[in-house]
């Protein structure tokens, strides 16, 4: 049973437990503990010396007892006296939810005895309210605060930044904004006031109003709670914190954020002389979220799953669609031609998607192409052939209230197309989507099911549309394979000739041709860095037979952003994109060129980065990117990144000691007689 939980994580382990527990009663005392709530020793193993109890282990030999049926609306925790009346006023008068989801359903009661929970469920069911009921409503009934008797008025005038009762910790500024308006919602008859942390903010500006308003619950980020609580001069602390909250606490471990939970906790009062209660929530259990389990929960913890196995996840439900194209200047184009044929065959249904993207300044660029179209590209003063659709970005370079601007504007409207980095891929509900469009291969496998989820929500229909080259496809099949995608071969602007002039050609796509009338309109500022950008994201298993992935991020800035000639990329990236040689054998010295290692390694006899031990080779310190004809030929081995040349550029003069060639480069990035002299990349 250990082996199926290291490999298989915690609900395999439980499934084999219940298996022994099935055992006669004979069997079971050999390794049941009489006395103590039954842990199988396997996990209790594995937290030494904090034993892990699981609500699933109950002693089956023990005498049963009659189970209470779960509330299920949440009046009838009201009408029991669970939930305090402004609670269940605001939930059912104001919020309008009168039924608990199972999530809500199956962790109340056990959150608002004080336990601590670790909850595994799915984005979208409601996990912010099932967390944050409890921390409300233990904080309302503090005997030491008696908050339940005052009015509103004077717990806001009693709140202080030096007695904060709860902290909720989020992976994304996004979902911290998010559960802190919850929070407003829910405590807006009580008085209680909350507060955010989270990066991209005035930090002076926050400290201010928390210490002019006070505090009761912080919702933040990492980061920013970490800076704040450790600050010596920031006034603001927990020395009587009651709820400690994880939401998504297997994507907060996979943003890198466990160095920083480790050190707020070591900032937090000590557990064993200060009563609190810790709450996790999770889509997922692995192993890294059970070491912060062992490290912040009581051992006599509740773990409640309601994932089951009969219920097919949302990136199986939802109808998922992929488009190879024939090159990545065909992007835009067909998803201008996805969404005109959709408002076109399906008038009266909102269209309403998220496009996601692998880079930041990729997705300005995308909004800004989509922002400036036009019906006839010549003519500036003609309308968007997407009519009224809002259209708005966010990504990482927005200010956050940029950001949190944009997410409510997108999440009240019934229609529109939101440009994002990953920053919406995860916890941020977004009502009624009707489409997920991906651009490009996703960096994984989890990537991409978390940006399909956004759609197909709360039993709602949605598709997911994925796009990529089709020197992509192969990789794409290995890292998605077993998902339920379908190719799509429907849209003509996927497969379009984007070589020829396409605005001087009658026939053309009005698609092609919009897009391309308004690429020409961006800032060549902008193509350039989000095509560097770009080529970055693009997949080094890239491959068709007839062009590598160079040549098709090169054909992308010329026939794609309509620049003259493709920018220079740095060594690391054309590396990448020309991994394991070309077809004329001259790619980094690679296994084509007879170099044993990239970037011109011994022997490399090809026209890439360095020939012979030339730059970048090993222990060599003489030598350019080239010895034929790539960027220059260093007769006296002068230029390049040799380790003790004395000239530092590529330079073909020996003793021209300024970057990037001088004078005499002729044929390299030199400022005069370049290639590139009229495109300063």
């Amino acid at each position: 049973m250990l082996g199926a939980f290291r490999r298989n994580g915690v609900v395999h382990a439980l499934r084999a437990s219940r298996s022994l527990l099935a055992r006669p009663t004979a069997q079971k005392t050999q390794w049941l503990a009489p006395s103590a709530p039954v842990v199988p020793r396997t996990v209790r193993a594995l937290y030494h010396p904090s034993p892990v109890r699981f609500q699933s282990f109950e002693d089956s030999s023990a005498q049963p007892t009659e189970a209470k049926p779960e509330p299920e609306q949440f009046a009838d925790l009201g009408a029991q006296g669970i939930l305090d009346p402004s609670i269940v006023r605001v939930i059912t008068n104001k919020m309008n939810i009168k039924t608990m989801t199972e999530v809500q359903s199956k962790t109340l009661r056990e959150a608002l005895n004080g336990e601590d929970v670790l909850a595994q469920a799915k984005t979208g069911t409601g996990k912010t309210l099932a967390f944050l009921v409890p921390i409300i409503q233990n904080i309302l009934h503090s005997k030491d605060l008696n908050i339940a008797k005052q009015s509103a008025s004077r717990v806001r005038r009693q709140a202080s930044s030096t007695d904060i009762r709860a902290i909720v910790i989020s992976p994304t500024r996004e979902l911290a904004e998010q559960i802190a308006v919850e929070a407003k919602r829910l405590t807006m008859d009580s008085g209680l006031v909350v507060q955010t942390a989270v990066g991209g903010t005035n930090k002076r500006e926050h400290l201010q109003r928390t210490k002019r308003e006070g505090c009761h619950i912080l919702v933040g980020t990492p980061g920013r709670l970490f800076d704040l609580l450790s600050d010596p001069y920031s006034n603001v602390e927990a020395p009587n914190l009651s709820s400690l909250v994880f939401d998504e606490a297997d994507r907060l471990l996979d943003a890198g954020f466990s160095k920083e939970i480790k050190d707020i906790q070591e900032l937090l009062p000590d557990p064993t002389k200060v009563e609190r209660q810790t709450l996790m929530f999770s889509a997922t259990v692995p192993h890294e979220v059970l070491d912060v389990v062992r490290m912040t929960m009581k051992p006599a913890f509740k773990y409640i799953n309601t994932v089951r196995n009969d219920e097919p996840p949302t990136h199986f439900r939802v109808p998922q669609k992929v488009v190879c194209l024939e090159g990545y200047e065909n992007a835009l184009p067909a998803v201008l031609e996805l969404v005109q044929t959709h408002m076109e065959t399906k008038p009266n249904k909102p269209f309403k998607a998220i496009l996601y993207f692998n880079s930041t300044l990729h997705t300005s660029l995308c909004y800004s192409t989509f922002q400036r179209l036009r019906v006839d590209p010549a003519d500036f003063r003609s309308p968007h052939p997407l009519g009224r659709l809002p259209l708005s970005e966010i990504h990482g370079r927005l200010t956050q209230a940029q950001r949190t601007s944009v997410t409510e504007r997108f999440r009240k409207s019934p229609s529109g197309m939101l440009f994002s980095s990953d920053v919406t891929a995860r916890g941020l509900d977004f009502p009624d989507v009707t489409h997920v469009i991906q651009i490009g291969t996703p960096r994984d496998r989890e990537s991409y099911i978390h940006r399909v989820g956004r759609t197909g929500r709360a039993g709602k229909e949605g598709e997911g549309w994925l796009f990529i080259h089709k020197g992509e496809k192969r990789s794409s099949d290995r890292l998605l394979e077993g998902l339920p995608i379908n190719q799509d071969t429907s849209l003509e602007a996927a497969v379009a000739d984007m070589r020829s002039d396409v605005l001087a050609d009658a026939t053309a796509l009005p698609s092609v041709q919009q897009v391309r009338g308004s690429v020409d309109s961006i800032s060549r500022d902008l193509k350039v860095e989000a095509w560097k950008a770009f080529s970055n994201s693009v997949p080094g298993s890239f491959y068709t037979p007839d062009k590598n992935a160079l040549e098709a991020v090169n054909d992308f800035a010329i026939y794609g952003l309509g620049l003259p000639v493709a920018p220079r990329l740095s060594a690391l990236v054309e590396g990448k994109l020309t991994k394991g040689g070309d077809r004329q054998g001259d790619s980094y010295g690679g296994r084509n060129s007879r170099g044993r290692s990239n970037y011109g390694g011994r022997g490399s006899r090809g026209d890439g980065y360095g020939g012979r031990g030339d730059g970048y080779g090993r222990g060599v310190a003489r030598g350019g990117f080239s010895r034929n004809r790539d960027f220059n030929y260093p007769r006296s081995g002068g230029g390049g990144y040799g380790r003790d040349d004395r000239a530092s550029g590529f330079s073909r003069s020996e003793r021209d000691r300024s970057n990037y060639g001088g004078s005499s480069d002729r044929h390299g990035y030199g400022p005069r007689r370049s290639a590139f002299d009229n495109y300063d990349f």
